[in-house]
């Protein structure tokens, strides 16, 4: 009886052909790998098993779900090898994107072939029925509520900012629709910034131009490149880049409608179509910024009124005050340039100014660019160079290379942004053609939080202090100035 059950007891141990026992017994316990951690991570050669999709195809359903490598503690396949989460391959399982990939893989070695035999015109006929697909539901999926998107807005601006600056190749793969469709949008946030006078900061570096605006209480922050005939970098994977690209356009047409909405503008906006061959980039601009007056006065008197019932419910609490702080401070922005009629001149950048110069208050701009021989001004202008309501002309010329006009001032374009980020009109003399400007310092470094207060710094705070209308502030502004090394040979103009 009891040798029975002892027998029963005994446990029964596997081995290998070649000797030994085998890993995974009860002795041994589990495989390494199979439990625990390591368990939950798949290698990337294991997930393409799993959906049977190709490495291209697989990248670009990552990027588009917005499903990124892991980097787990343990790694049961070496340290070489890209890892996913169990969960996200299985969320990519049931895509209904992967049923457009095959019906494409499909489609395209029909379409071979029949290119193959020279049957062009059932190639064409074919190319009709091409599956499509749409991105709207990973927008509503990847973005649950508005708010979600304007937090996630920074890279999608950026991203059509930089695609509106570059040129269709197809060597590169880079569709002309692309490249139309991330102008059109990005002109048409632009324009939405302007209308809601939303711009805040703006800085000019080496990579470009930095802007940043408050939208519906969020900072968004992008960088527009310098308008250079650019050089496609053979060692960027564009393909990746234009995946990205696809989805931030579909995600920010949704943003624009729901903005535009909000401030009572048609989306999209009516373009002129005289101008839009020739300058683009402000047509759109300049035909709604004719229309929408009523919709920016009565933002503006929405947000007065949040800041009132703050004050008005809570009393005089920090929250209230920092919300008429930040009112007062965009209100100098909104009318930093309200009044002035400003041309600017050829080889000045006319976007960025334009852009900066529309949300600073200027009703209309002048330019150069785009004119013939013997114009004086460009397709679009609002007024030729030898107007005479002309206030400021910007320049960025060697002073004597070009003829002066009488009953305006002359300016370099840093005067613009620097104008634009203090909030005020600054003295022009520092700025004159010709000239080494100022320090041009970047309003998105706290430099108290740094530990090191420019000396140039000092001379604008200290300037917008005292820029209520007292007699002392040309002195102060330009005893500063001298300190910095510029010579004072023209006053405030």
């Amino acid at each position: 009886m009891l040798q029975a059950q002892m027998a029963k007891r005994k446990t029964k141990v596997k081995r290998n052909p070649k000797g030994g026992i085998k890993k995974g017994d009860k002795i041994h316990g589990q495989k390494k790998g199979k439990k625990g951690e390591a368990a939950a991570y798949v290698t990337r050669a294991q997930a393409l098993a799993k959906l049977q999709i190709p490495l291209a195809d697989f990248r670009k359903l990552c990027i588009l779900k917005g499903i990124y490598p892991r980097d787990p503690k343990k790694k049961a396949h070496g340290n070489d090898k890209t890892y996913y989460h169990q969960k996200d391959i299985a969320f990519l399982r049931h895509e209904p994107l992967l049923n457009k990939f095959f019906e494409l893989k499909t489609f395209m070695k029909k379409f071979k072939r029949l290119m193959g035999r020279r049957e062009v015109k059932s190639a064409r006929r074919f190319e009709e029925r091409k599956p499509k697909y749409t991105l709207h539901h990973l927008v509503r999926e990847r973005y649950p509520s508005f708010d979600d998107a304007i937090r996630d807005l920074d890279d999608a601006v950026s991203m059509l900012a930089l695609f509106q600056s570059l040129s269709a190749d197809q060597a590169k793969d880079i569709p002309v629709e692309a490249i139309t469709e991330a102008t059109q949008l990005y002109q048409e946030f632009q324009l939405y910034v302007i209308r809601a006078q939303a711009l805040r900061k703006v800085f000019a570096s080496i990579k470009g131009y930095y802007f940043q605006a408050d939208i519906l209480g969020h900072s968004v922050t992008w960088l527009a490149p310098h308008q250079f005939a650019q050089e496609l970098p053979a060692e960027v994977d564009f393909r990746v880049m234009l995946t990205f690209l696809e989805f931030y356009r579909a995600m920010v047409k949704f943003v624009n409608f729901r903005l535009y909405g909000d401030l009572g503008l048609t989306y999209p906006p009516r373009r002129v179509a005289e101008l839009e061959r020739t300058s683009a980039d402000v047509a759109a601009l300049e035909t709604e910024m004719r229309e929408a007056g009523k919709a920016q006065q009565q933002h503006s008197q929405d947000s007065a009124e949040i800041a009132t019932n703050v004050m008005h419910d809570f009393g005089d609490q920090s929250e209230a005050v920092a919300i008429q702080q930040s009112l007062a401070e965009a209100g100098r922005m909104k009318t930093t340039f309200r009044g002035l009629r400003v041309f600017v001149n050829r080889e000045v950048p006319l976007r960025p100014l334009y852009f900066v110069l529309l949300c600073g208050g200027v009703a209309e701009v002048g330019w150069e660019r785009g004119a013939q021989a013997g114009e004086s001004a460009g397709p679009g202008s609002a007024y030729p160079a030898e107007g005479d309501s002309i206030t400021h002309h910007v320049v960025d010329r060697p002073a004597g290379s070009f003829e002066l006009r009488p009953g305006r001032e002359y300016v370099q374009p840093q005067w613009v942004f620097d104008c634009f980020n203090i909030g005020c009109l600054l003295p022009i003399g520092p700025y004159a053609p010709g000239r080494t400007p100022p320090p041009h310092l970047s309003p998105f470094v706290d430099d108290k939080a740094e530990g090191y207060v420019p000396r140039q710094r000092e001379i604008l705070d200290r300037f917008a202090a005292e820029v209520s209308g007292q007699k002392e502030t040309e002195a102060l502004y330009w005893v500063g100035v001298e300190a910095e090394g510029i010579p004072r040979s023209a006053g405030w103009r």
